[in-house]
């Protein structure tokens, strides 16, 4: 048999196993397998016939779907003694069918097993006598079949009436698909790889190896340091599964293949347009067969992105044209609708239609949204007027950036305003520029950027004011009030937040936000949370972005609003310890859209990392990390590079891997001045903390410097985070600074620290059990362990046993739970003191049950004398004076 290796190894194992337990119990006549095309169904009867080939007899049945309409074709072939007089005689086929059963079985001495695969394509007279001889209990069968075209009505009869199972395989999950993946590559594939190729192949194996043999082929599929990554050019053509749905839909008719075509041209295809250009009965006869999935609220569509792909690939040019016209003609308006604008505009450049130069720029900028970038440019290109071609020069740049190319788009900018006196064409693209100039550290020439758009205010016409253009009363003032804009985004990059505070108070705010565009008013509102970060306000940053991203549907001129958005979200919420906000993000970025998250990807999941690295999983962090660090040395439009492999290093120096760390430090050092300030600061911390747990004593008075500097320059949340990092690596509160800043920051992340430093500076062990509690609810286990073991240590010491008692139970609550681990040499060495031994354990133990000092001696084989020893040992630590206090203390 042949067919591509798909389901997952262990999973397959599992159902060849329950399927050939099915077909040895007895009342169990056929087990029916039933799967997309690629699903492995081949594979699987393979393992159930290799499991039961020495208890039966095998025959094995070849099916064609050029054979379907030829009665009894597949049975002819294997009765060799049926005569040409029988051939059409289903009683002399029957005969010579149990005759050949019976021969098989007793030459082998076992009963018979009939295999066939591929069932869907059995003539009706076959499965018809192969479902009669399972039932009078001649021979067992194992069956395969596509969910498309279906099993047999036969074979399914014999489901319905209980004397065959059915094995239906599901799509696969997306470890299964990583690791499927992983076995074709040969190495590890990225995090981002895995989610964006399982979920254009939908879990099917098939598309999933033919999409990485595409993306191989095309070279946007590449191995870095033993990673395979995507590159941000990647895109499926349809090429991998052009043979296998071409031979599919060859037993279509012609009018299905044409609905076909006609909605992978334009899906979804609007229902009220599907009712005037398909007809019913093919729409609902592709739907059955599994072409289309379940309709939904926008229209239909394939079922799944890549056959969709493949039909697109495979419609010729010509054919196209007339799906195109006729869809016009008869679809009306009610074909163009949001969802399948895109498909539309494609389809019209594809077939050579002239499009209007406002249909160009709207459709350009809407491909560029969706990160259709090639489409974008493609339409940008035929802009044929020199007004609106300046107009799209913002798009044509968002382009080059999203395909992860920022000096391609500050070339696209470069071309100052065809209309000067307009003020939509002086502002085009100056948000995207500033992305560029990060992203190539060009910080410095934003001030040339700011004064060019100064200059150009005075040649702005006074008179385009009005008509529908969105930037308030007084045209002028709204370029210079870009320019302003500029000029404080440079102020965050750089830290300087006297001066973005400044320009807050003077255009930030309300009234004088209101009238500006929404893209305006959310950068604002990204500049207020970089602020209150710094400022420790955390759960206002965490509100503050919220605001800035809650309208995704407002004009962001082509910036990348939700990506900067999205990272100063995570960043707020990291720090006001909101675990579970970051892992939403990473489920719900990117939407339905894959692209995306191959140029922004990475830097959500850093955001993962960092918070497995505080939660004190740092070997996770570090798998999440390596797998980051390769990707944003690809694309990295946000410059996270820096604190990545600052990141890294942290979490290798921590997990003991010292080669490790010292590769990550080195790129580290090397990568320092990427980024903004606020980044340059938490990468440097965190090199700081990886030096220290690689050579103890060196890197926390860098820590400590770090502080120092943000003390100095008002910046208390960076101070706070410099500080709390110093105490995950034993430093100490001397002065009571972290304490009070903690008292002034904002979330329960700082909550806690701030009761760790005021219970490590009064000695309060209930300072340190509230601590704990704190830490436990962050799901901080490690640290809350070293406060509940500090805890019973303070307890400890004031005689207070049963306190002590209490505290170390709660510090071994937290023992197995993610990132618990060691809390520490001080806090071990306490909990050690107030653990029974093992020996003292057996003495409790056999105390407990009522036995005497000199019964326990016996039956451990001590003397009594070391019996009461142990007894006394144990009283102590467990703060009783007699055993009737040592069940509760037991108990405890």
């Amino acid at each position: 048999m042949a067919g591509s290796r798909s389901v997952a190894e262990a999973t397959r194992r599992d159902l060849a196993a329950a399927a050939a337990g099915a077909l040895r119990r007895e009342g169990t006549g056929a087990v029916l397998v039933v799967g997309e095309g690629g699903m492995g169904k081949t594979h699987l009867l393979d393992d159930v016939v290799g499991a039961l080939r020495a208890e039966t007899a095998v025959l094995e049945l070849r099916t064609g779907r050029s054979l379907r309409s030829v009665t009894y074709a597949a049975l002819i072939e294997c009765l060799p003694k049926l005569a040409p007089d029988d051939v059409q005689d289903r009683i002399g086929v029957l005969r010579a069918l149990w005759a050949e059963l019976h021969r098989l079985s007793g030459e082998a001495g076992r009963p018979v097993l009939l295999v066939v695969d591929d069932a869907q394509d059995l003539d009706d007279g076959s499965a018809g006598l192969i479902a009669e001889a399972v039932a009078s209990s001649w021979v067992r069968l194992l069956a395969a079949g596509t969910a498309r075209h279906g099993l047999p009505r036969d074979f399914l009869d014999m489901w319905h009436d209980g004397i065959a199972e059915r094995i239906e395989l599901a799509p696969l999950g997306l470890e299964e698909s990583q690791n499927v993946a992983e076995e074709r590559l040969g190495g590890n594939l990225s995090v981002t790889a895995t989610g964006v190729l399982h979920g254009l192949s939908g879990g099917n194996p098939l598309h999933l190896l033919s999409l990485i043999d595409e993306a191989v082929a095309a070279g946007t599929l590449v191995r870095k340091r033993g990673i395979w990554l995507l590159s941000s050019g990647f895109s499926s053509r349809g090429d991998a599964l052009a043979e296998p749905v071409r031979s599919s839909m060859e037993s279509l008719t012609p009018a299905e293949r044409e609905v076909l075509m006609l909605v992978a041209l334009t899906e979804p295809l609007p229902r009220a347009a599907a009712r005037v250009l398909v007809d019913r009965e093919v729409l609902d006869r592709l739907t059955d067969l599994g072409w289309f999935a379940e309709p939904g609220p926008e229209g239909v569509r394939l079922r799944y992105p890549l056959e969709a792909d493949a039909v697109r690939r495979m419609t010729t040019a010509t054919r196209r044209l007339h799906l195109y016209r006729r869809a016009l003609a008869l679809g009306g308006e009610e074909l163009r609708q949001p969802a399948n604008e895109l498909r539309l505009l494609e389809l019209a450049l594809d077939t050579g239609a002239t499009l209007p130069a406002a249909e160009l720029v709207r459709g350009a900028a809407a491909a560029v949204r969706a990160f259709r970038n090639e489409l974008g440019l493609r339409a940008a290109a035929l802009i044929d007027r020199s007004a609106e071609r300046s107009l799209a020069r913002g798009i044509v740049a968002r382009a080059h950036l999203n395909l992860g190319d920022p000096a391609a788009a500050l070339a696209a900018l470069s071309v100052g305003p065809a209309v000067p006196s307009d003020v939509r064409d002086v502002l085009a693209g100056s948000l995207v520029k500033f992305t560029a100039r990060t992203a190539l550290g060009e910080l410095d020439l934003v001030d040339a950027d700011a004064a060019e758009l100064e200059w150009a205010a005075e040649g702005v016409d006074l008179r385009t004011g009005a008509g529908g253009i969105p930037y308030g009363p007084g045209v002028k003032e709204s370029v210079l009030r870009r320019a302003r804009l500029l000029r404080a985004l440079a102020a965050v990059e750089r830290a300087d937040f006297a001066a973005v505070v400044k320009a807050l108070d003077h255009d930030g705010r309300l009234p004088q936000a209101a009238a500006a565009p929404a893209i305006e008013r959310n950068l604002w509102l990204i500049l207020d949370a970089e602020v209150q970060l710094a400022a420790g306000r955390f759960e206002a940053a965490v509100r503050t972005t919220g605001l800035a991203l809650s309208d995704p549907e407002a004009d962001d001129e082509h910036f990348p609003l939700e990506e900067h958005g999205l990272l100063r979200y995570l960043a707020a919420a990291l720090l006001v310890g909101d675990w579970p906000s970051v892992e939403g993000v990473l489920s719900s970025y990117p939407g339905g859209t894959m692209r995306p998250i191959v140029v922004f990807g990475p830097g959500l999941y850093c955001a993962r990392a960092y918070a497995f690295l505080r939660q004190g999983r740092e070997p996770e962090a570090e798998s999440i990390l390596r797998d980051v660090v390769e990707n944003l040395e690809l694309v990295d439009p946000l410059q996270l590079l820096g604190v990545a492999t600052s990141f890294a290093a942290w979490a290798a120096a921590a997990t003991g891997n010292a080669a490790a760390a010292r590769q990550h430090l080195a790129r580290a050092e090397a990568t320092a001045g990427l980024g903004s300030v606020a980044m340059r600061q938490v990468a440097a911390m965190h090199r700081a903390g990886a030096l220290e747990l690689m050579a103890p004593g060196s890197g926390r008075p860098l820590l400590d410097g770090i502080a120092e500097e943000n003390r100095a320059a008002g910046r208390p949340g960076w101070e706070l985070l410099a500080r709390v990092l110093g105490f995950e690596l034993g430093a100490a509160d001397v002065d009571g600074r972290a304490a009070e800043l903690a008292a002034a920051a904002e979330g329960p992340w700082a909550a806690a620290w701030g009761a760790w430093a005021a219970a490590e500076a009064a000695g309060s062990g209930d300072g340190y059990l509230a601590a704990g509690d704190l830490f436990r609810g962050l799901d901080l286990y490690r640290r809350a362990r070293a406060a509940y073991a500090r805890a019973a240590g303070c307890f400890d010491a004031v005689g207070d046993r049963a306190a002590a008692r209490r505290a170390g139970s709660l510090a071994r609550a937290c023992e197995g739970l993610p990132g618990s681990g060691e809390a520490g040499e001080q806090e071990e060495a306490i909990l050690a003191s107030l653990r029974l031994s093992r020996r003292e354990q057996d003495v409790v133990d056999l105390a407990l049950e009522g036995l005497s000092d000199r019964q326990i001696a016996d039956q451990l084989h001590l003397s009594v004398r070391t019996v009461e020893g142990h007894l006394h040992r144990s009283y102590a630590k467990l703060g009783v004076r007699s055993r009737d206090e040592l069940r509760d203390a037991v108990n405890d």
